[in-house]
């Protein structure tokens, strides 16, 4: 429309610019023509030409070139115009007549071809002041038969008048006529053409399939959307065409036709069709044109989207599926499905924030990331398939910041443009917790019989009474760390290294039957125990879900009678009784072969001597759990590799040698390595830098130092192993020593080997059984 506008005024300056120069032109020539016709000389015709012509035009050309918006010659060009008129009849001394008061008034025309009203009325104000300034010192401008002219335009009443203030008064009059004629006139022109360029612009821009047709049914005017239904790309070619021609199918010819065949004045209905393998739906308006025009106005409105976002509508409502638009704030639109209250547990989503609903889900730089990957969608930069494997919010626990209920959520997140630049994110939300439970159970039941058929295995090898020996030890662990709980007399740290004590003792145990599985989960809770034992304070929930924990380790335990039992029936006979000193040996043996195997290193454990009977008569699980942790203190600590004890000049294979005795009233146990020896200078750094040591004089005495091997937690090793490395073993064999009244001697020699001599009360019940089986 503004375009159009331009070249309207642009005609209307050049129009005007060339009935300038025209004018000047022509009025110098015939002032020329007329000095030629009363015999003027030549001298003076030159002068007529160059006043009338040249001077005027070498003006009008100057101004043309220097002035750069046209509308600023609304007063320069009529000025010179006016200037030319006026020189050639003072100067040349032209006679007068009413001619110059019409070239005067023809150039006050010429001003409002311009367009600038306020230059216009500027310089009228200027001529009509000149003319009267004029008429005041007798110019003659109305011509020498003034009184005649006054005497026909008024009668013979006004004869006698000053005639040249009339003529003043009359070229007022007639100039400011002019201007608000040409005006008014020029205000109408531009409504008109507003209206046709606003009416042309519509029909370009609108949405809707709109055409003008005549009552032959040819097209008037057309919408540019209607238009490229018919494959048409400029739109005024189709005007005076049959507006049929313009549907693409047959199926929406026939609905056009039907509108055009319409009987009322009225026409609405809705069309349902298929173009290019769509579904479109438009409705359809007809009414009649007013007047004596008449013919139809049609009007198509597209309601495809419309129609496509109630069957969604109709879809989400009716599916389990949270889903909803987000705009760029992440603010949650109101037409969202149903299932989103139940899927979500909040009550109203008016308004709120996708991102402050996670809040209570993920942590604040979880949070973080998951805006800058919404951003990452509302791009529209990224691959869809790149940006569904980044999908921080693919699968995640779900809190309700409401009602706290925990669910596990899978999201999706795809861009939907909503028009008008608008970019919103359809998200879907579904509930997998039902799904990922049964998945979780049908998981853990297959954790479960995994272990079991392992554990099968574990045990198909192992005696009954070893087996039987195993449960017995486990079940008084398992007591002792019950009591240990119970007792309100020790604080948390106490019960802590008690229960520590007895689950390194049931791991010890779980390691020489090879339960490889169980051995690893005890293994874990001690971990567990070992990190709260480091906490300055340990709450009521830390010690629940510690006692949680060692239930669920005791009913794995307790499923081995299960196993034991169906290994048991599969036997085709049973085998000799395992004496308990049978079982000692075969433990220790275990023992010494796993942790050397584990560790790569050759170690042989023998037995020296074995009073008989003396595992029955005597603290048979205390002698155990303590020469358990004696023999695996060797292996890791002692026993060097063959490589080291190659290089001392040992043999490859390191030994380990038992012997138990009674002797006076006293069990002796001597467990003796031919290892390195205890490591004092190891031992002291270690100490020292744990401030388990008051000063570097304390650290030098070797009883000091002997005593922290013992100290609960202190272990020289460098890492964790299911052998060892933790520092509990023998703070178990010192603490269970003093609960009955024994002692024990350490003797170690540098590159030599450890002796530990382990010294039990005997009952005298158990001696004189002792020495009947020695005498027998």
């Amino acid at each position: 429309m503004e375009k159009v506008g331009v070249n309207r005024k642009n005609f209307s300056f050049k129009f005007a610019n060339v009935g300038a120069f025209l004018g000047i032109a022509i009025l110098g020539f015939f002032h020329i023509a007329q000095g030629l016709q009363n015999e003027v000389d030549v001298m003076s015709l030159g002068l007529m030409g160059f006043l009338c012509i040249v001077v005027p035009l070498g003006m009008l050309a100057i101004i043309f070139a220097s002035v750069k918006n046209y509308q600023n010659l609304a007063f320069l060009v009529p000025l010179v115009f006016f200037a030319s008129i006026t020189s050639i009849q003072v100067m040349i001394k032209m006679p007068w007549d009413l001619f110059y008061l019409s070239l005067c008034i023809a150039a006050c025309v010429l001003s409002c071809l311009y367009d600038n009203f306020k230059q216009t009325l500027v310089y009228n104000v200027f001529q009509n002041i000149l003319l009267g300034i004029m008429a005041f010192r007798s110019v003659p401008f109305l011509g020498q038969d003034s009184d005649k002219l006054i005497m026909n335009l008024f009668g013979e009443d006004y004869v006698g008048m000053p005639v040249l203030i009339v003529g003043w008064m009359v070229s007022i009059i007639v100039s400011l006529s002019i201007i608000i004629a040409f005006y008014s006139l020029k205000q109408k022109a531009d409504l008109a053409m507003k209206s046709r360029d606003s009416f042309r612009t519509l029909m370009a821009t609108t949405p809707n399939y709109i055409a003008m047709v005549d009552k032959q049914n040819r097209v008037i005017y057309i919408s540019n959307n209607l238009a490229k239904l018919g494959h048409i790309t400029n739109s005024e070619l189709v005007i005076g065409r049959p507006v049929l021609d313009l549907f693409p199918t047959v199926e929406l010819k026939e609905f056009a036709g039907a509108l055009l065949r319409k009987t009322s004045d009225l026409y609405e209905e809705m069309w349902e069709y298929t173009l290019n393998g769509e579904r479109r739906y438009f409705k359809a308006l007809g009414n009649d044109l007013p007047g004596d025009i008449g013919g139809t106005l049609i009007n198509l409105m597209d309601m495809t989207h419309l129609a496509e976002r109630d069957e969604i509508a109709a879809m989400k409502d009716s599916l389990d599926i949270g889903i909803f638009f987000m705009n760029k704030e992440y603010i949650i639109q109101d037409n969202h499905s149903k299932a989103l209250f139940k899927i979500m547990g909040v009550s109203d989503f008016h308004a709120v924030r996708f991102v402050d609903l996670l809040e209570k889900s993920v942590t604040p730089s979880e949070l973080h990331a998951i805006c800058d990957y919404f951003e990452m969608v509302f791009l529209k930069q990224f691959d869809q398939d790149m940006l569904n494997d980044i999908n921080p919010l693919n699968e995640f626990q779900y809190v309700s910041p409401e009602t706290r209920e925990k669910k596990i959520f899978h999201t999706e997140f795809v861009t939907v443009d909503r028009g008008r630049g608008e970019t919103m994110l359809m998200v879907s939300i579904y509930d997998i917790t039902a799904s990922m439970e049964l998945k979780k159970r049908l998981a853990e039941e297959k954790k479960h019989q995994e272990e079991e058929m392992r554990a099968m295995f574990e045990l198909i090898n192992v005696e009954l009474s070893v087996f039987n020996a195993f449960m017995d030890d486990a079940n008084y662990e398992f007591g002792q760390i019950d009591r240990h709980l119970k007792n309100d007399h020790l604080t948390s740290h106490e019960k802590l290294v008690a229960v520590y004590q007895s689950v390194h003792a049931v791991k010890s145990n779980a390691v020489i039957l090879g339960l490889s599985v169980f051995g690893e989960k005890v293994h874990s809770l001690e971990t567990i125990i070992k990190s709260m034992r480091e906490k300055e304070e340990v709450t009521f929930d830390d010690m629940l879900h510690l006692t949680l924990q060692i239930e669920d380790i005791a009913k794995e335990k307790e499923g081995f009678k299960d196993i034991i039992a169906k290994i048991d029936s599969m036997r085709s006979g049973g085998g000799a009784q395992k004496t308990n000193d049978d079982v000692l040996i075969e433990s220790l043996s275990k023992v010494t072969s796993r942790a050397s195997e584990d560790l790569n290193k050759k170690v042989k454990f023998v037995v020296d001597y074995l009073d008989k009977g003396i595992m029955t008569h005597g603290p048979r699980r205390l002698m155990k759990e303590i020469l358990v942790q004696f023999v695996r203190n060797s292996v890791v600590h002692g026993i060097e590799t063959p490589e080291e004890r190659l290089a001392k000049g040992k043999d490859e294979i390191g030994s380990i040698r038992l012997s138990v005795k009674a002797e006076n009233g006293m069990i002796h146990i001597r467990l003796k390595d031919d290892g390195s020896g205890i490591n004092f200078e190891k031992i002291k750094r270690k100490g020292l830098a744990i401030g388990l040591f008051k000063s570097e004089a304390e650290a030098s005495n070797k009883n000091v130092l002997l005593n922290a091997l013992f100290s609960p937690g202190f272990s020289t090793a460098e890492a964790e192993t299911i052998h060892g490395g933790r520092g509990i073993g023998l703070n178990l064999v010192r603490d269970r020593l003093k609960e009955i009244g024994g002692n024990l001697k350490v003797q170690t020699e540098l590159n030599k080997g450890t002796a530990f001599h382990v010294y039990i009360p005997l009952p005298s019940e158990a001696v004189q059984a002792s020495d009947k089986e020695k005498a027998s």
